[in-house]
Protein backbone atom coordinates (compact mmCIF):
# COMPACT_ATOMS: atom_id res chain seq x y z
CA UNK A 1 0.00 0.00 0.00
CA UNK A 2 1.40 3.26 -0.89
CA UNK A 3 1.79 5.89 1.71
CA UNK A 4 0.81 9.07 1.98
CA UNK A 5 4.26 10.47 1.31
CA UNK A 6 4.57 7.60 -1.63
CA UNK A 7 1.52 9.20 -3.07
CA UNK A 8 3.14 12.50 -2.95
CA UNK A 9 6.72 11.96 -4.67
CA UNK A 10 3.91 9.84 -7.00
CA UNK A 11 2.38 12.92 -7.94
CA UNK A 12 5.74 14.93 -8.07
CA UNK A 13 7.17 12.66 -10.22
CA UNK A 14 4.38 12.78 -12.70
CA UNK A 15 4.67 16.45 -12.77
CA UNK A 16 8.20 16.31 -12.95
CA UNK A 17 7.98 14.35 -16.36
CA UNK A 18 4.95 16.52 -17.57
CA UNK A 19 7.22 19.46 -17.63
CA UNK A 20 10.16 17.34 -18.79
CA UNK A 21 8.04 16.27 -21.72
CA UNK A 22 6.60 19.58 -22.38
CA UNK A 23 10.17 21.09 -22.70
CA UNK A 24 11.01 18.44 -25.13
CA UNK A 25 8.26 19.22 -27.75
CA UNK A 26 8.83 22.91 -27.41
CA UNK A 27 12.40 22.02 -28.66
CA UNK A 28 11.15 20.31 -31.41
CA UNK A 29 9.14 23.44 -32.85
CA UNK A 30 11.50 25.13 -34.99
CA UNK A 31 11.97 29.13 -34.38
CA UNK A 32 9.69 31.85 -36.36
CA UNK A 33 13.12 32.88 -38.49
CA UNK A 34 14.29 29.07 -38.64
CA UNK A 35 13.73 27.30 -41.97
CA UNK A 36 10.89 25.76 -43.83
CA UNK A 37 11.34 21.86 -43.60
CA UNK A 38 9.79 19.11 -44.96
CA UNK A 39 8.30 15.78 -42.88
CA UNK A 40 6.73 12.44 -43.23
CA UNK A 41 3.52 11.48 -41.73
CA UNK A 42 0.68 9.29 -42.49
CA UNK A 43 2.03 8.10 -45.54
CA UNK A 44 2.49 11.83 -47.08
CA UNK A 45 5.06 14.80 -47.54
CA UNK A 46 4.02 17.87 -45.36
CA UNK A 47 5.49 21.11 -46.00
CA UNK A 48 6.43 22.91 -42.67
CA UNK A 49 7.20 26.13 -42.01
CA UNK A 50 9.34 28.25 -39.69
CA UNK A 51 7.66 28.59 -35.93
CA UNK A 52 4.88 26.56 -37.08
CA UNK A 53 3.95 23.30 -34.33
CA UNK A 54 6.10 20.25 -36.21
CA UNK A 55 3.71 17.54 -37.05
CA UNK A 56 4.35 14.38 -34.86
CA UNK A 57 3.09 11.19 -33.77
CA UNK A 58 0.51 13.26 -31.47
CA UNK A 59 -0.81 14.68 -34.43
CA UNK A 60 -0.78 11.44 -36.30
CA UNK A 61 -3.03 9.55 -33.16
CA UNK A 62 -5.40 12.83 -33.43
CA UNK A 63 -5.57 12.96 -36.93
CA UNK A 64 -6.43 8.93 -36.98
CA UNK A 65 -8.67 9.21 -34.31
CA UNK A 66 -11.37 11.67 -35.62
CA UNK A 67 -14.96 10.02 -37.47
CA UNK A 68 -14.47 11.43 -40.74
CA UNK A 69 -17.12 11.07 -43.30
CA UNK A 70 -18.53 11.82 -46.36
CA UNK A 71 -20.46 14.88 -46.45
CA UNK A 72 -19.15 15.47 -42.98
CA UNK A 73 -18.43 20.14 -41.85
CA UNK A 74 -15.62 19.71 -40.21
CA UNK A 75 -13.68 22.60 -38.26
CA UNK A 76 -10.27 22.91 -36.51
CA UNK A 77 -8.91 25.11 -34.36
CA UNK A 78 -5.09 24.78 -34.16
CA UNK A 79 -4.96 23.73 -37.82
CA UNK A 80 -0.86 24.22 -37.28
CA UNK A 81 0.74 22.83 -41.03
CA UNK A 82 -2.67 21.58 -41.88
CA UNK A 83 -2.61 18.12 -41.71
CA UNK A 84 -5.79 17.19 -39.90
CA UNK A 85 -7.58 19.52 -42.14
CA UNK A 86 -5.81 17.96 -45.75
CA UNK A 87 -6.99 14.64 -44.52
CA UNK A 88 -10.34 15.25 -43.33
CA UNK A 89 -10.76 16.87 -46.78
CA UNK A 90 -8.91 13.67 -48.66
CA UNK A 91 -11.30 11.70 -46.76
CA UNK A 92 -14.32 12.91 -48.08
CA UNK A 93 -15.73 16.04 -46.01
CA UNK A 94 -17.36 18.48 -47.95
CA UNK A 95 -16.34 21.48 -45.85
CA UNK A 96 -13.13 21.61 -43.84
CA UNK A 97 -12.32 24.92 -42.20
CA UNK A 98 -8.88 25.15 -40.36
CA UNK A 99 -8.36 28.64 -37.73
CA UNK A 100 -5.34 29.48 -36.12
CA UNK A 101 -4.08 32.32 -34.11
CA UNK A 102 -0.85 32.32 -36.23
CA UNK A 103 -0.70 33.53 -39.59
CA UNK A 104 2.11 31.11 -40.15
CA UNK A 105 0.17 28.04 -39.40
CA UNK A 106 -2.43 29.40 -42.01
CA UNK A 107 -0.42 30.04 -44.62
CA UNK A 108 1.70 26.56 -43.76
CA UNK A 109 -2.50 25.20 -43.92
CA UNK A 110 -3.24 26.72 -47.51
CA UNK A 111 0.36 25.44 -48.88
CA UNK A 112 -0.27 22.03 -47.62
CA UNK A 113 -3.84 21.46 -49.00
CA UNK A 114 -2.31 22.62 -52.08
CA UNK A 115 0.61 20.18 -52.29
CA UNK A 116 -2.25 17.44 -51.88
CA UNK A 117 -5.00 18.77 -54.65
CA UNK A 118 -7.74 20.09 -51.80
CA UNK A 119 -7.42 23.49 -52.03
CA UNK A 120 -10.57 23.91 -53.30
CA UNK A 121 -12.20 22.64 -50.27
CA UNK A 122 -9.99 23.54 -47.42
CA UNK A 123 -10.57 27.06 -46.23
CA UNK A 124 -7.61 28.90 -43.59
CA UNK A 125 -8.55 31.72 -41.32
CA UNK A 126 -6.35 33.42 -38.95
CA UNK A 127 -8.48 33.83 -35.71
CA UNK A 128 -8.61 33.74 -31.90
CA UNK A 129 -10.87 30.50 -31.71
CA UNK A 130 -13.88 30.96 -33.51
CA UNK A 131 -13.39 34.91 -33.83
CA UNK A 132 -13.38 34.98 -37.39
CA UNK A 133 -16.02 32.58 -38.52
CA UNK A 134 -19.52 33.92 -39.68
CA UNK A 135 -22.17 33.75 -36.51
CA UNK A 136 -23.75 30.96 -39.48
CA UNK A 137 -20.54 28.58 -39.57
CA UNK A 138 -21.82 25.53 -38.14
CA UNK A 139 -20.16 22.30 -38.12
CA UNK A 140 -20.66 18.76 -37.37
CA UNK A 141 -17.11 17.93 -36.07
CA UNK A 142 -15.19 20.69 -34.26
CA UNK A 143 -11.84 19.34 -33.17
CA UNK A 144 -8.64 20.58 -31.36
CA UNK A 145 -5.32 19.50 -30.26
CA UNK A 146 -5.04 21.98 -27.96
CA UNK A 147 -2.27 23.58 -26.18
CA UNK A 148 -2.09 20.33 -23.46
CA UNK A 149 -0.24 21.09 -20.48
CA UNK A 150 -2.24 23.19 -18.07
CA UNK A 151 0.27 25.56 -16.50
CA UNK A 152 0.44 27.56 -13.13
CA UNK A 153 -2.09 30.52 -13.92
CA UNK A 154 1.38 32.60 -13.21
CA UNK A 155 3.34 30.91 -15.90
CA UNK A 156 4.70 33.26 -17.80
CA UNK A 157 4.31 32.27 -21.59
CA UNK A 158 7.29 34.60 -23.32
CA UNK A 159 7.36 33.20 -26.72
CA UNK A 160 4.89 31.66 -29.29
CA UNK A 161 5.77 28.17 -29.05
CA UNK A 162 5.43 27.76 -25.40
CA UNK A 163 1.59 29.27 -26.46
CA UNK A 164 1.49 26.33 -28.29
CA UNK A 165 2.61 23.86 -25.38
CA UNK A 166 1.32 25.51 -22.01
CA UNK A 167 -2.50 27.04 -20.94
CA UNK A 168 -1.55 28.76 -18.19
CA UNK A 169 -5.07 28.14 -16.03
CA UNK A 170 -6.64 26.41 -18.52
CA UNK A 171 -8.34 29.54 -20.16
CA UNK A 172 -7.75 29.03 -23.31
CA UNK A 173 -9.91 25.64 -22.78
CA UNK A 174 -12.35 27.49 -20.53
CA UNK A 175 -12.90 30.24 -23.47
CA UNK A 176 -13.27 27.70 -26.04
CA UNK A 177 -16.43 25.77 -24.35
CA UNK A 178 -17.83 29.01 -23.78
CA UNK A 179 -17.67 30.20 -27.13
CA UNK A 180 -18.08 26.85 -29.43
CA UNK A 181 -21.67 26.28 -29.10
CA UNK A 182 -22.73 28.46 -31.99
CA UNK A 183 -20.63 26.58 -34.40
CA UNK A 184 -21.74 23.02 -33.15
CA UNK A 185 -24.69 21.22 -35.43
CA UNK A 186 -27.62 20.06 -33.19
CA UNK A 187 -26.14 16.83 -32.90
CA UNK A 188 -22.64 17.67 -34.03
CA UNK A 189 -19.47 16.72 -31.70
CA UNK A 190 -16.14 18.02 -30.65
CA UNK A 191 -13.14 15.46 -30.35
CA UNK A 192 -10.08 17.15 -28.17
CA UNK A 193 -6.70 15.77 -27.07
CA UNK A 194 -5.71 15.76 -23.98
CA UNK A 195 -3.30 13.49 -21.82
CA UNK A 196 -2.62 11.88 -18.21
CA UNK A 197 0.91 12.99 -18.35
CA UNK A 198 1.07 16.22 -19.81
CA UNK A 199 -2.69 18.06 -19.08
CA UNK A 200 -5.43 17.71 -17.12
CA UNK A 201 -8.72 15.76 -18.19
CA UNK A 202 -10.99 15.60 -15.22
CA UNK A 203 -10.43 19.00 -15.44
CA UNK A 204 -11.10 19.28 -18.73
CA UNK A 205 -14.66 17.27 -18.31
CA UNK A 206 -15.37 19.77 -15.52
CA UNK A 207 -15.03 22.65 -17.91
CA UNK A 208 -17.21 21.16 -20.66
CA UNK A 209 -19.93 20.24 -18.00
CA UNK A 210 -19.95 23.83 -17.19
CA UNK A 211 -20.39 24.92 -20.63
CA UNK A 212 -23.57 22.18 -21.43
CA UNK A 213 -21.37 19.44 -22.45
CA UNK A 214 -20.91 15.72 -21.42
CA UNK A 215 -18.04 14.25 -22.45
CA UNK A 216 -16.53 10.38 -23.16
CA UNK A 217 -13.22 8.56 -23.94
CA UNK A 218 -12.97 8.33 -27.22
CA UNK A 219 -9.70 6.82 -28.04
CA UNK A 220 -6.47 6.36 -26.08
CA UNK A 221 -2.86 5.08 -26.65
CA UNK A 222 0.19 5.61 -25.14
CA UNK A 223 3.41 7.18 -27.73
CA UNK A 224 6.87 5.89 -26.83
CA UNK A 225 9.73 7.69 -26.95
CA UNK A 226 13.68 6.95 -25.81
CA UNK A 227 14.98 8.25 -22.71
CA UNK A 228 17.82 9.74 -24.52
CA UNK A 229 16.04 11.83 -27.68
CA UNK A 230 14.63 14.10 -24.27
CA UNK A 231 17.78 14.29 -22.55
CA UNK A 232 17.69 11.56 -19.95
CA UNK A 233 16.68 13.92 -17.05
CA UNK A 234 15.88 12.09 -13.36
CA UNK A 235 12.91 12.13 -14.27
CA UNK A 236 13.11 10.76 -17.62
CA UNK A 237 14.90 8.07 -16.40
CA UNK A 238 12.51 7.32 -13.66
CA UNK A 239 9.81 6.82 -15.73
CA UNK A 240 11.06 4.87 -18.63
CA UNK A 241 10.45 1.06 -18.82
CA UNK A 242 13.85 -1.52 -19.41
CA UNK A 243 14.29 -0.55 -22.84
CA UNK A 244 14.49 2.76 -21.66
CA UNK A 245 11.36 4.30 -23.24
CA UNK A 246 9.11 6.57 -21.86
CA UNK A 247 5.50 6.02 -22.32
CA UNK A 248 3.27 9.45 -22.38
CA UNK A 249 -0.29 8.91 -23.18
CA UNK A 250 -2.84 10.68 -25.04
CA UNK A 251 -6.13 10.57 -25.23
CA UNK A 252 -8.77 11.99 -27.09
CA UNK A 253 -12.24 12.97 -25.29
CA UNK A 254 -15.46 13.58 -27.38
CA UNK A 255 -17.71 15.90 -26.22
CA UNK A 256 -22.00 16.52 -26.83
CA UNK A 257 -24.25 19.10 -26.06
CA UNK A 258 -25.93 17.89 -22.79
Amino acid sequence: MTTGIGQEREKNMEYDLGAEVAEWMLSQTGAPDGARSTTTLMGLQWDVFPGVWHPNPGTRLFTSWLPIADGCRLLEVGCAAGVTCVVAARGGCTRVVGVDIYPAATDNTRRNAARHGVAGRVEALTSDLFAELDEDDVFDVICSNPPLVKAPESRRIDTATEQMVYDPGYELHRRFFREVGPHLADDGRIYMLTSETLADPAELRKLAAEAGFTGRVHASEAIGIPAPVMGSTPAVVAAADEHGVVRVDFTMLEFQRG
